[in-house]
This record gives structure tokens, C-alpha cells and sequence, in this order.
């Protein structure tokens, strides 16, 4: 089961990028500011929560910063690129970075709350093991990718 909810977090980002056609490069850096949400000031918003009298615990937070703003980018963005050329098999190698980024962030989340034990798995610990790759990879073909969009003008 645990290596399963992995796959789905791994090549859920890149199912939506291929059939939407979404900015798989937007969406892994939103993971990035969620994972930094995530680390950073989860604890000071479970605190404005609670004096609104609403109680999350800090796990489901946690997921919460990390998946709704990827769907939501990556719904906003559909149609954004093409199905053919080399940027959209960029785009599909940005969303499985994305997806493996999603995956490193949200495992031990998964991990506290829902009793899932990744950390057995021989799946985990290849994740794990590439860890830097998957981060340096996606964020450097993300980055192309969006400085690369900006170089198209109109011909108006």
C-alpha cells in the first residue's frame, strides 16, 4: 500500500501535465514554496487557526500546503503548452520531478498521520537516495523552462 500511494504521488503530476497539457515547471516550484511553508511557518498558521477556533493537526496542514496549491496550478495552467517539440517532453520530465518532490514532501507526512511505514519499503530508500537529483534536476529544467517562455513575443 505505501509504495503504491508513492507511485501515485511520484506520476500523479505527470498524468495531469500530459492530458491537460499544464506547466509542469510552475508546479514543481510551487512544491518548492510549500515544502518551504511547510518547514517554516506551518506552526504559526496552525496557531492563527486555532484562534479562529479551527483544529488541524500539523500533518494534515502540512498536506494541505502541499497538494492544493499543485492542483490548483497545475488546473490553471492547462493548454499552457504543446504536445509536440522538446519543451513538452521538458514539461513531462518537470512534472515527474515534481511528482518525486511531491512525494520526498509529503511521505513523511503521510508517514505521522496516516501510520503509512514508507521508510521499509525499497522504493522509499531509492527515493531517498536520489533525493538531490530529483530537487537540482527539476529545479534547474524548471527554471529553463520559464526563462525559455519569456523569449516568445507576439509578431503585433
Amino acid at each position: 500500500m505505501a509504495e503504491a500511494t508513492l507511485a501515485v504521488f511520484i506520476f500523479g503530476p505527470l498524468v495531469i501535465t500530459y492530458f491537460l497539457k499544464s506547466n509542469a515547471a510552475l508546479s514543481f516550484l510551487v512544491l518548492c514554496v510549500g515544502f518551504v511553508l511547510n518547514t517554516s511557518v506551518i506552526g504559526n498558521l496552525e496557531h492563527l487557526l486555532s484562534q479562529m477556533n479551527l483544529s488541524v493537526a500539523n500533518d494534515t496542514l502540512g498536506l494541505i500546503l502541499l497538494l492544493v496549491p499543485l492542483l490548483i496550478t497545475l488546473l490553471l495552467t492547462r493548454s499552457h503548452s504543446h504536445r509536440r517539440g522538446a519543451l513538452f517532453f521538458c514539461q513531462l520530465a518537470a512534472a515527474l520531478a515534481a511528482g518525486g518532490l511531491l512525494a520526498l514532501s509529503a511521505g513523511p507526512l503521510l508517514a505521522s498521520s496516516a501510520n503509512f511505514n514508507f521508510s521499509g519499503t525499497s522504493f522509499w530508500d531509492n527515493l531517498t537516495k536520489i533525493q538531490a537529483a530529483v530537487i537540482g534536476i527539476g529545479a534547474a529544467i524548471s527554471l529553463i523552462l520559464i526563462w525559455l517562455s519569456n523569449f516568445k513575443h507576439s509578431k503585433h
